[in-house]
């Protein structure tokens, strides 16, 4: 356990008073091997629990430690991908939702051909550009005060360290140094040349997506950038969807399902239709922080480090409920509970991706399983724990449960 801040003397000394209360335990059952295996069962997938979300936290307050072995933060994007399952786009969405991300910065009731577009004034332009492109574009106008409030926290935080006057001052003269030049960057955009150039970048992204101007853009099997417009690119997109979805329907009738080749192409098409949506989408977010860049002075507008995403909040909910769920099952608290929570766990786990022959096998599975992973088996493992009360024979429930029910030694 190298990776996580624990003393391997504490490890060792956790590990044998374990045994010794397992041991303890099973004596006072009357050397039941039914309750001593139990209870070494419960443990272990406790300890499992407990020690896959502890290293999950370390992950994420250490961050990235060595680039070789490309130990990175926790995140569980890279596994929900491509999840083929019953809940997997859903879970995907928790992170990015690429086809809300085209709808509303993309997709526009329909093309216009050049020479109509190019009669138009520049608010007629400006009126084509999706709102919600629109408002990320309008955004610039908020950087001003975003840099006098950093002013104001870095000078907090260098005035908290110095020692010195002189340090003190100089801190001072750099917070009034930035929050003079955030002054200055208000005024420029209020002015009258800065609001042409807001409106032009709008229309600069409305000739895109409503089809007069392309963008390079990745197409699979074609080497090289292709120039797409918006339509373009969402023309291309269904008709990677509609191939997709007729290839699974094929498959879904039993139609070439012969060989292990057929299921591939299958999962093929649909990595990707999933890649090319979202590429669409990370391509319009990229074009519009290319215009806020050419506004700002050509400095890229930099994301708050601080904002996550559902997914994000949701990988911190996981890692803690491991630990919590785990801890519980080591120290016999609520056993029951925790045995249903910890299985209903794993099975939205198998439902994002579950073992059938026909999907791809998810990122770093061990053998072939078919139908049944391990997730299924410790999941029924754990159901079958909620079914004994192990927690009294050996745990914290004999004494919070002793005034809710009588326990007479092991049951039948």
């Amino acid at each position: 356990m190298s990776h996580l801040p624990i003393p391997l003397s504490v490890l060792y000394a956790g590990l044998a008073g374990t045994l010794i209360a397992l041991v303890v335990a099973t004596a006072t059952n009357k050397w039941s091997l039914r309750v001593f295996f139990l209870l070494a069962l419960r443990i272990a997938i406790g300890w499992h629990f407990t020690f896959e979300g502890l290293h999950k936290i370390h992950s994420i307050h250490t961050g990235v430690t060595d680039a070789n072995t490309n130990t990175r933060p926790f995140s569980s994007e890279p596994y929900f991908k491509f999840a083929p399952g019953p809940v997997g786009a859903q879970m995907r969405k928790q992170f990015f939702d690429p086809e809300a991300e085209i709808a509303t910065k993309v997709k526009v009731p329909g093309p216009i051909p050049r020479a109509d577009f190019d009669k138009l004034s520049l608010d007629e332009q400006v009126a084509k550009c999706p709102e919600e492109a629109a408002k990320l574009i309008d955004a610039i106008k908020d950087e001003p005060e975003k840099d006098r409030k950093k002013a104001d926290e870095t000078e907090a935080e260098e005035l908290a360290v110095a020692k010195t006057d002189s340090a003190r001052e100089a801190a001072k003269a750099k917070a009034d140094a930035a929050r003079v030049a955030a002054q200055k960057k208000a005024e420029r955009l209020d002015s009258q040349e800065s609001q042409i150039l807001i409106k032009t970048a709008k229309a600069t992204y409305a000739r895109w997506v409503c089809g007069i101007d392309t963008r390079p853009a990745q197409v699979k099997q074609i080497n090289g950038d292709v120039p797409l417009t918006g339509p373009q690119r969402i023309e291309l997109l269904e008709s990677v969807r509609k191939e997709a979805k007729e290839a699974e329907e094929r498959q879904s009738l039993g139609l070439g399902n012969g060989t292990g080749t057929d299921s591939k192409r299958v999962a093929e098409l649909r990595n990707g239709f999933i890649t090319a949506e979202a590429d669409l989408a990370r391509d319009a977010n990229a074009f519009i922080a290319e215009l806020k860049k050419e506004l700002n002075d050509g400095k890229a507008i930099e994301e708050d480090p601080t904002l996550l995403s559902r997914g994000q909040r949701m990988d911190r909910v996981t890692m803690w409920f491991l630990v919590a769920v785990g801890a519980c099952l080591m120290g016999g608290l609520l056993t029951r509970v925790a045995c249903v929570l910890a299985a209903g766990f794993l099975v939205m786990t198998y439902l994002t991706h579950p073992a059938f022959p026909w999907y791809p096998p998810p990122p770093n599975t061990e053998g072939n399983p078919l139908f049944i992973n391990k997730n299924v088996i410790e999941a029924l493992a754990l159901l079958a724990l909620a079914c004994y009360p192990t927690g009294r024979w050996l745990g914290l429930d004999a004494i919070v449960l002793r005034p809710f029910c009588k326990c007479n030694g092991c049951p039948a």
